[in-house]
């Protein structure tokens, strides 16, 4: 059943790769980033048109200009490198499952853990969807895991540790907000390594700083206003509660972390007999236990950072991609232990671990086969209709006397234009303040624009997340035609 999912999954990441089209609306502003960085206009000032907020550090866009250097469209590369992520991650996932188990439970049903805990990654509907997509989170991930895993079998060891650090150093400057995998691995590094993980964070510290000061001097210190005072917002807890509702169809693999958990402390307390002594000697002396630990740590820190971030203006199901890869590790560890109660099991085996052994099996099925299939119908890849519809726009669009205005910024550069402006993010910016929306008004009530084309209606979500009222009657007032192109509003200032 797992082994279908994943099928499905790669028959759905081949199609998106390819797909010219948007499949979600912060593909288009990514992609407007890769094409400017490097450059003078990086990371620059919001108030000079075009108006570009840069959200994340370079190193994915690096990356996909450079690969896209040898040929590929821009877009088909930065998709390629996230489902190659993905793909990398689940490989991660099912190593650490299995450095985190098969010393104690043997090797057969390490191995057999360790392959759900990978497959269940392609379980997830947030990492299936996100994970083709030209956005930076599946390299950000990848990267923190990898570090995770270099510092779980370094033993101590400086250059492994330093290798460890240095990773996490590039997931930072991936995504920002990377933090809960080397907060979690350095908490346990210190506590069982302090002198070699001091020394090897040193290194770390030393290329992040470097990499601060050359994107401080580069952007004339717009770097950390953009990727951190421009993307501090509003935060709504009803909205972080509807979030989380989000994954409620993955509750059972959340359940079947929490149970490994039990297990696994519950062995490493009996061996370490209560005492931090005990527990260092253990963790020193043991893989499983190591790896055990640091996953404990970075599941509660990405839990926290989750909880934390999952409210804020604009959060969407990615912000729980990290959380539910360590999800997937415990997972794997939990079937193992069950397989190898199973195993030995015996009439003198507890009540908790006959009911766990029996009831545990069920569950995992039973969660694998309600969850949803293949996400190609919900992006219309394959609507041809729909498709030519977009064919039609694009050339609408290139052959524009003036800059057009988009929030499908996807379809402005497919048509070779620049995109000038991203409503969302600058709705949420002048809601506090920290931008004047007449600079975007003054233009639309002026007609700069050849066209303004929205997703939807005033009165729909997606219309009214990103534009707020005054800009609402300004292209009301100004473009007051509409025709519909495949669900995209062209708003015309005269009839045609």
């Amino acid at each position: 059943m797992l082994a279908s999912h994943f099928v499905v999954y790669l028959k759905f990441a081949l199609a998106a790769i390819p797909y010219p089209y948007q499949l979600d609306y912060g593909e288009g502003i990514v992609w407007q980033q890769a094409l400017l960085i490097p450059g003078q206009r990086m990371y620059g000032d919001i108030t000079k048109y075009p108006f570009i907020v840069f959200h994340y550090p370079p190193l994915y866009h690096l990356l996909a200009r450079g690969v896209a250097a040898l040929g590929p469209d821009l877009l088909t590369t930065g998709r390629a490198i996230s489902a190659a992520s993905t793909v990398a991650t689940a490989v991660l996932v099912t190593r650490l499952a299995l450095d985190a188990t098969r010393v104690d439970a043997g090797r057969l049903a390490a191995l057999v853990g360790a392959s759900i805990a990978g497959l269940s990654v392609f379980c997830y509907w947030p990492i299936v969807v996100w994970s083709p997509l030209f956005r930076v989170d599946m390299l950000a991930v990848v990267l923190s895991f990898f570090g995770v895993w270099c510092a779980v079998r370094s033993g101590g060891r400086l250059v492994w540790l330093s290798a460890a650090f240095m990773i996490f150093v590039l997931a930072g400057f991936t995504k920002q907000t990377c933090v809960a995998a080397p907060l979690s691995t350095f908490a346990i590094m210190l506590f069982l390594y302090r002198a070699d993980a001091l020394k090897a964070l040193i290194p770390g510290l030393l290329f992040c700083a470097a990499g601060l000061l050359v994107m401080e001097w580069a952007t004339s210190g717009g770097f950390l206003r953009h990727i951190v005072f421009y993307n501090v917002n509003r935060y709504n807890l009803h909205r972080a509660f509807v979030n989380m509702l989000q994954v409620y169809p993955n509750a059972v693999f959340v359940l079947l972390a929490v149970v490994a958990l039990c297990f696994g402390w519950r062995r490493t307390a009996v061996q370490d007999k209560g005492s931090l002594a005990g527990l260092r000697h253990n963790l020193l002396s043991s893989r499983s236990a190591l790896t055990m630990a640091v996953l404990t740590a970075y599941f509660v820190a990405s839990s926290i950072v989750t909880l934390i971030s999952v409210g804020k203006s604009g959060a969407a199901y990615n912000y729980f991609i990290e959380w539910l890869c360590v999800t997937s590790v415990l997972v794997g560890a939990c079937v193992t232990h069950l397989l190898h109660m199973a195993n030995t099991w015996m009439p003198r085996t507890s009540i908790p671990e006959t009911i766990a052994i029996l009831v545990v099996p069920i569950l995992l099925m039973l969660q694998v086969a309600i969850l949803p299939g293949s996400a190609s119908s919900v992006f219309q890849i394959s609507d041809a209709t729909r498709n030519a519809r977009l064919d039609q726009l694009v050339t609408k669009v290139a052959r524009a006397s003036k800059p057009v205005l988009s929030d499908d910024m996807v379809i402005l550069l497919r048509a070779g234009r620049e995109v000038p402006w991203e409503p969302a993010v600058f709705s949420e910016l002048a809601s506090t303040g920290r931008w004047d929306e007449r600079l975007i008004t003054n233009m639309i009530w002026s007609r700069e624009f050849a066209y303004i084309i929205t997703t939807g209606y005033p009165g729909q979500h997606e219309y009214d997340s990103r534009y707020d009222p005054d800009v609402t009657r300004a292209i009301e007032a100004s473009y007051p035609y509409t025709v519909e192109y495949a669900g995209r509003v062209v708003h015309r200032p005269a009839a045609q």
